[in-house]
């Protein structure tokens, strides 16, 4: 995959200019951190305010909580990813600026990036004969559908969209690769109100790019994942591949988090990083992976061990304290009975003492081992 400065270099010949990543937490209120690379021009796109730069291009680190439980499962969906995004902010007409961005993100793709252009398809609007027109000329296959359409977060203007997909020749399944939204109108009804100037968010996930330039059938087996997956397995009694995609992500986003400046807490954004290391401790305790080697692994993978595992050594010491008087009361109950817990027990240890299920079920297997 490309570096981010070849990215630069080539999506300057395009007439875009760099800008840099900010940082993951997000300054905008309603959001605790940036969850795409649009997010940060939502000013401009939003409500028309033109920035220094119109037509700009950055890779964003971006990180989202909404697929939480989809994580090591889908092998596209994670917490803390990069977002290579290029973004034209009103600085044309509808023709000229759907041109420079749909024609930019397919030359990226299959010059650049090298994809096959057979394996790429797009989607349109069926009212959007301009995108149309133009994947027409570039020789690309479209597929209608009206549900590619956008709003605003604010409400005040709408657009529509048009998406390159990718099929992977092996197995022959389809996943979104890039989507360009183009913002048109004002208000929230398409077609009226045409605004003389539009803007354009357009991008993809590197990991995404990645998958489709190595034809994999996951993220997590392509080059950016693939290393620190095999490192944390080969640690691991429990070699579940899910879990180990798992921890990756969970380290990654921690890591992440930590690197920039977060600390473990109680509210936003550090309730978020606790709750990561937490996780990742659980993890680790049920397929047994000494978590400090998960922590340098994930910590060199991402950032610098050295930066990271202070905070994440301080975190578990906290969390482990608290186990400790979930243990007891666990074995208070066991002691009663040989038999296993019931349904109220373990909502007691958890509700009460905040010993975790995963943690309960480890000590019921084990104690069901030793009675055999």
């Amino acid at each position: 995959m490309k570096t981010y400065d070849e990215i630069r270099r080539h999506f300057g010949t395009f007439g875009f200019q760099w800008q840099d990543s900010v940082p993951i937490v997000s300054v905008n209120p309603k959001l605790l951190f940036n969850i795409s690379g649009g997010v940060v021009f939502e000013d401009a796109i939003s409500h028309g305010a033109i920035p220094e730069k119109t037509r700009v291009v950055s890779v964003q680190t971006c990180l989202r909580t909404d697929g939480w439980e989809k994580i090591g499962l889908s092998g596209r969906h994670h917490l803390a990813f990069d977002m290579l995004g290029h973004f034209s902010l009103y600085e044309g007409k509808e023709q000229e600026v759907k041109e420079a961005m749909i024609e930019s993100a397919w030359r990226y793709l299959t010059v650049c990036a090298g994809i096959s252009p057979a394996t790429l398809s797009a989607t349109v609007h069926p009212q959007d004969a301009t995108s149309q027109r133009i994947w027409e000329r570039l020789g690309v296959r479209t597929v209608s559908n009206d549900g590619n359409v956008t709003f605003t977060p604010t409400g005040n203007r709408c657009g529509v969209r048009t998406e390159i997909v990718w099929r992977n020749p092996d197995t022959n399944k389809s996943i979104e690769l890039w989507n360009l939204v183009f913002t048109e109108f004002l208000g929230e009804t398409l077609f009226e109100s045409p605004l003389e100037k539009i803007a354009a968010d357009s991008g993809a996930s590197i990991d995404r790019i990645v998958t489709a330039v190595e034809c994999c059938g996951s993220d997590y087996e392509n080059s950016n994942w693939k290393s620190v997956i095999e490192s944390i397995t080969e640690r691991s009694e429990v070699k579940d591949q899910a879990i180990m995609c798992r921890l990756a992500d969970l380290g990654k986003a921690a890591v992440l988090l930590a690197s920039q400046g977060l600390r473990p807490g109680n509210k936003a954004a550090d309730y978020v990083l606790r709750k990561l290391i937490r996780e990742a401790f659980i993890l680790c305790r049920q397929t047994s992976i000494p978590f400090d080697e998960f922590v340098v692994i994930s910590g060199n993978q991402w950032a610098s061990a050295d930066a990271v595992q202070t905070v994440f050594a301080e975190e578990v010491s906290k969390f482990e304290k608290g186990l400790e008087r979930g243990r007891k009361e666990y074995t208070k109950l066991t002691s009663r009975s040989n038999g296993p817990l019931t349904g109220s027990d373990i909502e007691y240890l958890t509700s009460t003492f905040g010993f975790p299920k995963a943690l309960i079920e480890l000590e019921e297997s084990k104690r069901n081992k030793e009675a055999l």
